[in-house]
């Protein structure tokens, strides 16, 4: 396995990089009509380097991922990342014509969401490329060029329009939006709002609280107010995490014992909840429960699958754990460890089987966000025929008793509330921060749906009241949480706003929910 836990160090070095420069930024010459007193003080963000861009992807906290826009009979790849906030949001688009939407590109758009923006990263050159890829698989710079200049003026516009249509359309989006054009070449990039105006200023870490302020000035863009967030208390915020960062990296990720203070305890795993990202390792090298990997035959891939058995020999219900959005990790396998320890048969399997070189999964890759580049070939009607194959190869299990439920998070909460559809066998499903399936998938549940979502998180939670209305009119069960100043992936980030109470609301739910419906 590649993919290690080296999270914890990345995230520390991440947030401490960024701080010093908030302070360096804030002190530095204005570019253009734009003064230092325009400048927020405290920023959540920095201009990342191109070094950096991979790190920061596979350590933010954004929950970000890849769609397909819809053209015609087209489709447009673009990389979303939606910030922690409960009303909607500006959009802004980033394109770089010279880059394509490589790490470096998307990372601009991973901290834009960290100032309160939606930001969509179109590719442009989707199936433009080798074996019609994207803009990442042009060997050179130059033939990525050529590429954009084959499409010309007319294509590239058609493009773009998809992608404003579909930003226009998201549930979390106030219907305002600018662009950003990056230039690395010439070393400078313009941002310009819809209907408004533009700025254009040098590409470099002193003018991006310029970028910022700007964007935030000319779509009214007040994150902080919004979020009922002070400076201090974000500041505040962001010591707590650091230091539960902090105190895990030492520790190794292991339990803390003999550790004191309030930041270590959120560092150890608590015995009747699953693991933290920073505690899922540790977690899974102490359990004393029988797991292993199997190779689940499906068509030519192998689903790479872990399965996790409750103790002793008793028959018992399975639980179908799904991904979410940056894959099966360690924490995935943590979770189904936490439900093989409360009695459940837990199946996880690795949706992205199959994308890496040599048919390998998520662990062949090198970074996480290399993984998920790559799983964003698996479509949605793709991802549930897999977890059926799981669940029918699941039921086969000795152990089993012939009921079966779903859990997932994020992408894997939506994949779990459509799964209760598609499979109207199911017993029962959970839905940790995931949006709802379609109507007429929606029709044909027949099991009752749990879901848990954060107050901060407006693009799924928007769906929520809407949710409530058509699973009543259709006569089916659902029972929904919003916890108050809660982030989306409040089981993963435990520590962080309001998650720790969510968390402890939420899981012995889940636990009494799927015995009262899989026992």
């Amino acid at each position: 396995m590649r993919i290690r836990t080296m999270k914890i160090r990345l995230s520390i070095l991440c947030v401490a990089v960024c701080g010093m420069c908030a302070v360096m930024w804030a002190q530095a010459p204005h570019a253009g009509h734009m003064t230092a007193s325009n400048v927020a003080p405290t920023l959540r963000s920095a201009l990342p380097s191109q070094q950096d861009a991979k790190k920061l992807l596979d350590t933010t906290e954004m929950c970000r991922d890849w769609v397909a826009v819809p053209m015609g009979k087209e489709i447009v790849l673009a990389f979303v990342v939606y910030p922690m906030r409960a009303d909607k949001a500006p959009v802004v688009l980033v394109t770089a014509p010279r880059e394509g939407t490589n790490a470096w590109v998307r990372a601009v758009g991973d901290q834009l969401a960290a100032e309160g923006f939606i930001a969509i990263v179109p590719d442009l050159l989707t199936n433009m490329g080798a074996n019609r890829g994207d803009s990442e698989s042009f060997a050179t710079p130059e033939a990525m060029a050529d590429a954009l200049r084959r499409m010309g003026p007319v294509e590239m516009a058609r493009r773009m329009d998809a992608v404003r249509r579909y930003a226009k359309e998201l549930p979390a989006a106030n219907g305002l939006m600018a662009t950003m054009e990056l230039d690395s070449r010439a070393s400078s990039m313009k941002v310009s709002v819809e209907g408004g105006p533009s700025a254009s200023m040098p590409l470099a870490p002193a003018h991006w609280p310029h970028v910022v302020d700007f964007l935030n000035r000319e779509t009214g863009n007040s994150f902080v107010a919004d979020a009922d967030m002070s400076m201090s208390d974000h500041a505040g915020h962001m010591g707590m995490h650091s230091g539960v960062l902090m105190a895990a990296a030492q520790s190794g990720a292991k339990s803390g014992s003999g550790s004191s203070g309030p930041a270590i305890s959120y560092a150890e795993k608590q015995p009747n909840l699953p693991a933290a990202y920073y505690t899922a390792l540790s977690t899974l090298n102490k359990s004393k429960l029988r797991k292993e990997w199997v190779d689940i035959p499906y068509g030519d891939v192998k689903l790479h699958t872990w399965v996790e058995y409750p103790a002793g020999e008793g028959k018992a219900g399975v639980v179908i754990v799904m991904q979410f959005g940056t894959g099966m990790d360690e924490w995935v396998r943590a979770v189904a460890d936490q439900l093989a320890q409360e009695g459940f048969i837990a199946v996880a399997a690795d949706m992205w089987s199959g994308t890496a070189p040599n048919g390998g999964g998520r662990d062949s890759f090198e970074f996480v966000d290399d993984a998920m580049k790559a799983g964003a070939k698996i479509r949605e009607d793709e991802t549930q025929r897999r977890y059926k194959a799981a669940r029918e190869w699941a039921l086969k299990l000795p152990r089993a008793n012939g009921k079966t439920g779903s859990i997932g998070f994020c992408a894997g909460g939506g994949n779990s509330f459509r799964f209760a559809g598609e499979v109207p066998e199911l017993n029962a499903a959970v839905v940790y921060y995931g949006t709802p399936p379609t109507p007429e998938v929606m029709a044909q549940i027949k099991a009752p749906v749990l879901g848990f979502y954060g107050e901060n998180d407006a693009r799924v939670t928007s769906t929520v009241a809407p949710t409530i209305t058509a699973m009543e009119k259709m006569g089916k069960v659902y029972e929904s949480h919003i916890y108050p100043k809660t982030t989306h992936s409040f089981l993963y980030f435990q520590d962080m706003a309001g998650n720790p109470a969510a968390t402890n609301d939420a899981w012995p739910r889940t636990i009494a929910f799927f015995k009262k419906n899989l026992n």
